[in-house]
């Protein structure tokens, strides 16, 4: 005698939601004043970019009569043996305060540190005469 079992199986029932279609939306209707905000804020975007566009074609460089700022004037020391930024700062300019000729003579030469070997020539402001 053969036996059959049944055997039932729990499934979970799963409702998927139906899926409308969604209606395209209808464009966009402006009013007559919609349209004439619209065409104003269009002219003065025109408008910016026209005065931006003349006033980068107007701009010249330099011209030869024009006059140009003139750089510092600087002489240059030859560092010896012994030398440091500060005594050379108080030796090309003795009546004035050294740590403004010390970052004088800095940047005048692109420097980021003071460290400064013997026989290097730097850049230094020249002294009022």
């Amino acid at each position: 005698m053969a036996s059959s079992s049944a055997v039932a199986v729990w499934r979970p029932v799963v409702q998927v939601p139906s899926v409308m279609p969604v209606a395209s939306m209808p464009a966009v209707r402006l009013t007559r004043r919609g349209r004439a905000f619209r065409a104003g804020a269009l002219v003065v975007v025109l408008v910016a970019l026209a005065v931006l566009g003349i006033d980068r074609l107007s701009a010249r460089p330099a011209l030869a009569g024009t006059a140009v700022p003139a750089a510092p004037a600087t002489t240059t020391v030859v560092v010896e043996e012994g030398d440091s930024l500060w005594g050379i700062a108080r030796r090309v300019a003795p009546s004035t305060d050294p740590r403004d000729v010390v970052e004088s003579i800095r940047t005048l030469n692109g420097m980021r540190s003071n460290l400064i070997h013997p026989g290097q020539a730097l850049l230094v402001p020249a002294t009022p005469s």
